[in-house]
């Protein structure tokens, strides 16, 4: 009995070290450079830092600018390297290889009503 409640506890602790912050479609969007997808896991208002300039936008002009980052380095892969949380704030690290250079993307998300939003992005080359 002893061993059934180490191996259900130890199995728990795994599966909640493996969770996935970063929601699949976010993943799938900054892969295939698809802003209208990336839009939709979009806080109402956002921080977007870009090769150090910072803005505080709204969702439509984060859209516009991501299409238009997009359209200027065209994804080839996208991968996530770092997931974690603190407290109520969850962010993921990640790395975009375009056509001509590689970027560091930092993503933090807030979670409203079960569905992660991102409220700061960060895009700075490597």
């Amino acid at each position: 009995m002893q061993r059934l409640i180490f191996v259900t506890v130890l199995l728990l602790i795994v599966s909640a070290g493996t969770c996935q912050m970063v929601p699949e479609g976010i993943i799938q969007a900054f892969k295939t450079g698809d802003a209208r997808e990336l839009s939709t896991h979009f806080h109402t208002n956002i921080e977007i830092q870009i090769f150090n300039e910072t803005q505080i936008i709204s969702r439509n002009q984060a859209t516009r600018i991501m299409q238009d980052f997009f359209s200027k380095h065209p994804p080839v892969s996208f991968n996530v390297s770092y997931e974690d949380f603190e407290l109520d704030t969850k962010y993921g690290l990640g790395t975009m290889v375009t056509t001509k250079e590689s970027f560091r993307i930092n993503l933090y998300f807030m979670e409203v009503k079960k569905k992660k939003y991102i409220y700061y992005l960060n895009i700075e080359k490597i």
